[in-house]
């Protein structure tokens, strides 16, 4: 019997922008389990372009460049395996959240406060969304190792991610400087852009922010069309209870920003990003040579194996 493919749910974007709150939203739907910042599975990317070289690196004499064995079979292999290690690891977060059971008991069901990663032992739960912000640098492997994943493409004004970057600590952060936050908001949004226009709006949706608080019920309900799931109010419920601005103070800061030296550049690039829209059939050549470039410029020079000379 053949196992389904992996379909992940990758969340993209700048820090900050609602991404762990979705993630947890999206956590409570009945075939979708909520994963912990995983940064491991953007390793094993890394992992995947290095030991690949080190398998093909002698032409006939090595293992894998000896059948031309082709990169992107290897990478899905390694997304399989991926997959496998982290529906294991599902398996033992709730024995550990719920006890021998695995399922959820009354008082917990009743806290509002507990994040719960099943509701119903009968809920199956066969995908995973991990909302980890370093993916956002990857997307051009993941899209490799997963064929079936989705993208969420989280967009916050730089302002507001500025200004909660700022106040991290309120939510148990590293304070971040402005300068430095705006650095942050601008890799991490050019990176995820340059995903939408690369795989277009059938594997990326771009979730805004202000909809997060404004219109949650809708945007849940158009989320779930595009992953092909049925809705579920436990996710818009989870919103509803869970999101809040961490005491950021955008407006207030909103004037200062200009003095910033890399500020025209970043309204730039929201303007740019908002002014093209995101239903789009994808395969923009420049986006994916950016977005191949940008993962192989991060996984070089870091070898598996040591010089043991």
């Amino acid at each position: 019997m053949s196992t389904p493919a992996p379909r992940p749910v990758f969340i993209i974007g700048a820090p900050r922008s609602g991404t762990s709150v979705m993630t947890w939203a999206l956590g409570q739907h009945p075939d979708i389990q909520p994963m912990p910042e995983t940064a491991w599975i953007a390793a094993e990317a890394v992992a995947g372009l290095q030991s690949f070289r080190l398998g093909s690196d002698r032409g006939e004499f090595s293992h894998l460049s000896n059948v031309r064995f082709p990169f992107d079979r290897f990478l899905k292999h390694k997304g399989d395996a991926v997959n496998a290690v982290v529906h294991e690891a599902f398996s033992r977060r709730l024995t550990d959240k719920y006890g021998p059971t695995g399922q959820p008991g009354p008082d917990q069901l009743s806290d509002p406060e507990f994040l719960h990663i099943r509701l119903d032992p009968d809920h199956p739960k066969t995908r995973w969304v991990d909302g980890a912000p370093v993916n956002t640098f990857y997307t051009w492997a993941l899209a490799q190792m997963f064929p079936q994943a989705q993208f969420l493409f989280h967009l916050r004004a730089p302002q507001g991610v500025i200004a909660s970057l700022e106040k991290f600590e309120v939510a148990g952060g590293q304070p971040r400087a402005r300068d430095e936050a705006l650095q942050i908001w601008a890799n991490h949004v050019k990176a995820a852009w340059k995903t939408e226009l690369a795989l277009g709006s059938e594997r990326v949706f771009r979730v805004e922010f202000d909809r997060l608080q404004s219109e949650p019920a809708q945007l849940m309900s158009e989320i779930c069309a595009f992953l092909g799931e049925p809705p579920d109010e436990a996710c818009t419920a989870f919103l509803n209870r869970r999101l809040n601005s961490s005491g950021t103070y955008a407006e207030d800061i909103g004037s200062e920003l200009s003095s910033l030296e890399h500020w025209p550049e970043a309204q730039a690039l929201y303007e740019a990003v908002c002014t093209i829209q995101p239903e789009r059939a994808g395969g923009d050549g420049k986006a994916v040579a950016y977005l191949r470039s940008l993962y192989k410029s991060l996984s070089e020079n870091r070898p598996l194996l040591g010089d043991a000379s």
